[in-house]
C-alpha cells in the first residue's frame, strides 16, 4: 500500500469530510497532499510535508478557513504517474478529500491533474513547473513558477557571468525533455554558442556515458536540467571522477540534500550556480523560516538558504486557499473555489523575489519572473553577486 501509513491529522477534531460541501460546513475539510516520499527527492518532500503541517496548524489555531478546520492527509506517490493517479482517485473517492495540494515533479502533477479536472476538484500544485500542468485546465493551479521563466533568467545570468560555449545536459523526464530546447534558444539569443545538448535517463544509476559526451563537446560551462536530486549529485560526482571541473548552473535539485550527499567533495571542485524561487533576505521568507525553525528545530540562519523553494510555495498555497475559503464560507465546490482563488488580492508571500507578488488573478500560475540566482559557497547557497534578470 503506497498510502503513507501515518495519517497526519492536524485538525482539532477528527472525522473525514464527505466531499465538496456546498454552502460551507462545520465538518473538517480534508486536504490530500501527495509527495514522493519514496524517491531521490525524499528530503525535499519531507520539508514540504512539514510546511503543510505547519500551515494547517497555524490556520486551525487562528479559527480555520471559512469556518472549517483543516485536516491533512499525506500520501507517498512514489514519483510515478500511475501511483499519483491512483492515490488521487483514492483520496477523493474513499478518504473524503475536497482539495488536493502538493506533488513534486511534472510526472505526478500531470497525473493528478487528470483526476481532479474530471471531478471538478481544485488541485494546487506547489512544485510542478511544466506548462502542460495548467494548459486548458479549469481547476488546476500552479503555486510555483512556470518553467518558461528559466530560459530567460538562465541565459541572462550566463551572459553576465561571461560564459560563451555552454552545453545543456538534461534528463528525459517531462521537464528536462521539454526545457532543454527553449534554454538553448535563449542562450543563443543572448549571444552564446551552446554545444549539442546531452541527455540522460531520469533516475539514472550511471552517468559515465553522459559525462563522456559532455567532454567531447569541449564546453566552458554546463547547464544542468533535471528534477531528481539524486541524479544531480551523481552527475556532479561523475564529472569530478572524469576530471571535468566546469562551472554548473541548474535548478534547485542541483543543491538539494540528496544531491549534496551523493556529490560529496565533487561540489568543492567546481562553481555551482542555481536559480530558486526564494530570496534569503526577503522579510516574508525570514518570517516563515522562523516559524519553521520554532516548530521543527534548526538554525534559522542556516535554514534560510537550506530549505527548498517548495516549502515557501507550499506556505503561500495554503494562504491562498485560506483566503479563498474565507470568501466561500468553506465551500469547496469547484467553480466557487476557482472563482474565489482568482479573486484573492495579490500579496507578497514567502516565495519569490522581494517586491514580487503571489497572485492568481490573471493567471493560473502564482509567480512570474521571480527567480533568484545563488552560488554554492562552502556547501551552502548564497545569493549570487551577479543578479539574474
Amino acid at each position: 500500500m503506497a498510502v503513507l501509513a501515518a495519517l497526519l491529522l492536524v485538525a482539532a477534531c477528527g472525522g473525514g469530510a464527505g466531499g465538496a460541501s456546498a454552502g460551507g460546513s462545520a465538518e473538517p475539510l480534508v486536504i490530500a497532499f501527495p509527495v514522493p516520499l519514496t524517491s531521490g527527492n525524499k528530503a525535499a518532500s519531507d520539508e514540504m510535508v512539514n510546511t503543510a503541517q505547519l500551515a494547517v496548524k497555524s490556520i486551525n489555531e487562528s479559527g480555520g478557513a471559512g469556518g472549517r478546520q483543516l485536516e491533512l492527509r499525506v500520501y507517498d506517490d512514489r514519483l510515478t504517474a500511475d501511483e499519483s493517479a491512483r492515490i488521487a482517485q483514492r483520496a477523493l473517492t474513499q478518504d473524503g478529500a475536497e482539495v488536493i495540494m502538493g506533488g513534486y515533479t511534472s510526472i505526478e502533477g500531470l497525473a493528478i491533474r487528470e483526476v481532479t479536472e474530471r471531478r471538478n476538484v481544485v488541485y494546487m500544485a506547489t512544485s510542478t513547473i511544466s506548462p502542460q500542468l495548467v494548459q486548458d485546465a479549469t481547476y488546476t493551479f500552479r503555486v510555483a513558477h512556470d518553467q518558461g521563466d528559466y530560459p530567460v533568467q538562465m541565459a541572462e545570468l550566463y551572459a553576465q557571468l561571461g560564459f560563451r560555449t555552454p552545453v545543456v545536459v538534461h534528463d528525459d523526464g517531462p521537464t528536462g525533455s521539454t526545457l532543454f530546447g527553449p534554454i538553448g534558444d535563449a542562450l543563443r539569443a543572448n549571444g552564446l554558442q551552446p554545444a549539442e545538448p546531452v541527455a540522460f535517463s531520469l533516475n539514472s544509476t550511471d552517468m559515465s556515458s553522459a559525462v563522456a559526451a559532455v567532454k567531447a563537446t569541449g564546453p566552458d560551462s554546463i547547464v544542468y536540467i533535471g528534477s531528481s536530486g539524486a541524479d544531480a549529485g551523481l552527475m556532479l560526482k561523475t564529472l569530478a571522477e572524469q576530471g571535468v571541473n566546469l562551472p554548473v548552473l541548474g535548478f534547485g535539485s542541483l543543491i538539494s540534500a540528496e544531491a549534496l550527499s551523493i556529490g560529496g567533495t565533487a561540489y568543492d571542485q567546481t562553481s555551482v550556480y542555481t536559480l530558486a524561487n526564494i530570496q534569503p533576505s526577503k522579510p516574508q521568507w525570514q518570517e516563515f523560516v522562523d516559524l519553521y525553525a520554532a516548530e521543527y528545530g534548526g538554525d534559522p540562519e542556516q535554514l534560510r538558504t537550506g530549505l527548498v523553494e517548495q516549502t515557501a510555495q507550499t506556505w503561500d498555497a495554503f494562504e491562498l486557499l485560506r483566503q479563498a475559503l474565507d470568501a466561500t464560507g468553506g465551500d469547496t465546490e469547484g467553480d466557487a473555489l476557482v472563482a474565489a482563488l482568482k479573486s484573492v488580492p495579490p500579496f507578497e508571500g514567502a516565495a519569490g523575489r522581494a517586491g514580487g507578488f503571489v497572485s492568481l488573478v490573471d493567471s493560473q500560475t502564482a509567480y512570474r519572473q521571480s527567480l533568484v540566482a545563488f552560488e554554492l559557497e562552502g556547501g551552502k547557497p548564497v545569493e549570487a553577486a551577479v543578479p539574474a534578470g
